[in-house]
């Protein structure tokens, strides 16, 4: 399919028909069997559209923010609405608070994947000229400028033409589209020529009886009233427009000529959210430190009206306290912008520019969105000017930043004060969690060379399960059956990875097959465990306090936890002299238990247990303590981060002995890489060694039914 058509409508001020136009010509394009789709990103008048056409949809173009990269024609389908005539249609948010997340990349990003698959996009869009709109208007092929035959709308519609010309664009793009004519008492077209030193494209009659009607009936009117001068003018233009995308392969007609004219005046959206800040300025007009100095005297501003009006953000411990505060807030934040009046452009959006002013004075600034944002997983802010996001298991630095290193250590501050902790010189380290359970970490000059630090991994909302891991290809179904049987065997699992590799998700979703009859003591850092069971008791360590008073280590909840008569033990992770205590818990009765270790293989994983036993301080040789661990662990689950951002159980293995001094382990399942695929995808399969557990008697003596033939060569391969 060739390229479509991008055309936008403006309306020169309120009240000129913009929207009405909007859905009519929509509708006409499409009466002429041309595939076209109508977008309604006018942030001012949120879901007029969706009214006139008497439809109820929750799709919005928001959605498609977090997948904008992978677009394609077929997941286009699953966002946008159908109307009763069968024309597609998107509506930009469901509340205006929303649309502070969009930038102009993903104006332009939209548009591209939209008219690569339409024959025509038209798009309502609100007058102005913010970063957004001018995304918008790089990506149109014309826009329609629809005003009416009185002295006002004259006026408005002549400064939106002047600004498209200040704005770089061709003045042949736009297209003043006269409303209501022939009215009494209106301006003649001639004296409308003259006053605007263009040609009028369009007009349309004034019919009010019409368009009332089909108003209230939520039935435009080209399909209400289909007979009526309206419509008729209407249904002309879209001929003209359908007649002039076929001239264009001839060199003729409305459009020839002019996409080339349009590239050459266009600017470049297309760089990504990983790019420095000051590329970005670069690409995108106005957004420059212009703006951070405009916000940041509005700032100041609003601090002294919080003095002032002595609202007390540090006081904030409730829900309530906390909405009346951001209404009170929000008021003082719109009293300012309106004292500032001409100070402020028409390219400034005002609406993105309350919404961070007010993540920075109530929220956590420029990082605020970014832990509101379900495709992150992890926030790591690199000084002022460096924040970097995880996304699907990869790193990419975004555009956002601090205006400088007081905001930034306010917002550490705001951070952890609620948690009963400090953060100076004399203690410039802080590892805590989050009122919604993302653990932090923060840390600050002089130990930090590059500024202040704070790292956030972000608590999943959802809880994964094992059909999610298989769809995503972390693990066959075949090896999730053998830990079912694994745990109902009461057998010590040990689940070994590095960084990020999805440790704590495993052990979570492994910890699910324990029946729910048995007492479970779970014991964390930072509790992230979320067991599906009743009978769970969750301890969680306690750092010290701001004296340097009153912490409670991992090692002294394990301890306590043996006295608590638990059936199970789940431990968060490993990582000191605990490791002793669970070893001889295991090995004492608490059988079936789990934990995890940071390590990058299964060999690794015993030494490094070995390692932390001997961190307790107990002086034992290093034969006791393999002997410990041969009695104790029975399983070693490896889990791997691959590059593509994709982890996987790479290793699953059987702790079956000792020889000559040395653990002996079997590996049973394992995971092997056989290249890189499409868009750098890690290619692979699963499968068996041929090994046996040394456990299949206790399988068969149990009652459990495990079909062997998983564990033979080529029984349980997956691509």
């Amino acid at each position: 399919m060739a390229k479509g058509r991008v055309i936008t409508i403006v309306g020169a001020k309120g009240g000129v028909g913009q929207t009405t136009f909007a859905c009519n010509i929509a509708l006409a394009l499409h009466n002429l069997g041309k595939k076209t789709v109508l977008l309604d990103f006018n942030t001012g008048l949120l879901g007029e559209l969706a009214l006139l056409l008497q439809m109820h949809t929750d799709k919005t173009l928001i959605q498609i923010l977090p997948v904008l990269n992978q677009l394609n024609a077929d997941m286009m389908q699953g966002f946008v609405s159908k109307h009763s005539s069968g024309m597609d249609f998107l509506s930009c948010a469901a509340e205006k608070k929303e649309t502070s997340d969009i930038r102009p990349q993903h104006i332009s990003k939209i548009l591209d994947s939209f008219h690569n698959s339409y024959d025509f996009v038209i798009v309502n869009l609100g007058r102005g000229f913010t970063d957004v709109q001018i995304a918008a208007y790089d990506s149109s092929d014309l826009v329609f400028l629809l005003f009416t035959p009185e002295l006002l709308s004259l006026f408005h519609a002549k400064k939106i033409i002047s600004g498209f010309i200040e704005n770089h664009f061709p003045p042949q793009m736009v297209k003043p589209v006269l409303n209501k004519s022939g009215l009494k008492s209106a301006l003649a077209e001639a004296q409308i020529r003259d006053y605007l030193k263009q040609d009028i494209f369009w007009d349309l009659p004034s019919e009010s009886e019409t368009l009332f009607e089909s108003i209230n009936k939520g039935v435009p009117a080209v399909i209400n009233a289909p007979k009526s001068l309206f419509s008729r003018k209407i249904v002309q233009l879209a001929q003209n427009l359908s007649f002039a995308e076929d001239e264009e392969e001839k060199g003729r007609g409305l459009f020839a000529g002019l996409r080339q004219m349009l590239s050459n005046a266009r600017r470049d959206y297309s760089r990504s959210d990983a790019q420095t800040p000051e590329a970005q300025s670069a690409a995108v007009p106005g957004a420059d430190s212009i703006y951070e100095k405009l916000k940041e005297s509005i700032y100041r501003k609003l601090v002294e009206r919080i003095k002032e009006r002595q609202i007390d953000v540090a006081a904030i411990k409730t829900k309530q306290q906390e909405e009346k505060a951001k209404r009170d807030i929000e008021r003082e934040i719109d009293g300012i912008l309106a004292s500032e009046g001409k100070n402020l452009s028409e390219r400034v959006d005002r609406i993105r520019l309350s919404k961070e002013i007010m993540d920075r004075a109530l929220g956590l600034g420029p990082i605020e969105d970014l832990l509101k944002d379900p495709s992150i997983t992890e926030v790591m802010v690199n000084g002022m000017d460096r924040i970097y996001v995880e996304r699907k298991g990869k790193l990419s630095l975004t555009n956002k930043r601090f205006s400088s290193h007081d905001e930034l250590m306010n917002i550490i501050h705001r951070i952890v004060v609620p948690l009963g902790r400090r953060i100076d010189e004399a203690s410039p380290m802080v590892d805590a969690r989050l009122a919604d359970g993302s653990r932090v970490n923060v840390i600050i000059p002089p130990l930090s060379l590059v500024g202040p630090t704070i790292t956030i991994r972000k608590f999943e909302k959802e809880s994964f399960t094992f059909s999610n891991l298989i769809h995503m290809g972390t693990i066959t179904a075949e090896m999730v059956e053998f830990l079912r049987v694994c745990v109902l065997l009461r057998k010590n699992i040990i689940i070994s990875g590095g960084t990020g590799t999805g440790k704590t998700t495993m052990l979570n979703i492994v910890s699910g097959f324990i029946p729910k009859t048995e007492r479970i003591v779970t014991i964390e850092d930072a509790a992230e465990l979320r067991l599906p069971q009743d009978h769970v008791i969750s301890l969680e360590s306690r750092p010290p306090n701001i004296e340097g008073k009153g912490v409670v280590e991992i090692r002294n909840l394990v301890i306590n936890s043996l006295r608590m008569r638990p059936d199970r033990i789940v431990i968060g992770e490993c990582r000191g002299g605990e490791a002793l205590d669970m070893l001889q818990a295991m090995n004492t009765g608490h059988d079936g238990s789990l934990t995890t270790i940071h390590a990058n293989n299964p060999r690794d994983c015993l030494s490094r247990l070995e390692t932390l036993v001997l961190m307790s301080g107990m002086e034992l040789p290093v034969t006791a303590i393999r002997e410990q661990i041969v009695a104790a662990v029975n399983i070693v689950m490896q889990l791997s981060r691959f590059s593509d951002g994709s982890r996987k159980v790479t290793h699953i293995c059987e702790v079956t002995g000792k020889e000559q001094n040395s653990i002996v382990m079997s590996t049973l399942f394992k995971f092997t890489q056989t290249g890189i695929g499409e868009k750098g995808r890690v290619e692979g399969r699963f499968a068996p060694t041929g090994v046996m557990p040394t456990f299949i008697d206790e399988i068969k003596s149990k009652g459990i039914v495990l079909d062997l033939n998983i564990f033979k060569q080529g029984g349980a391969e997956n691509e």
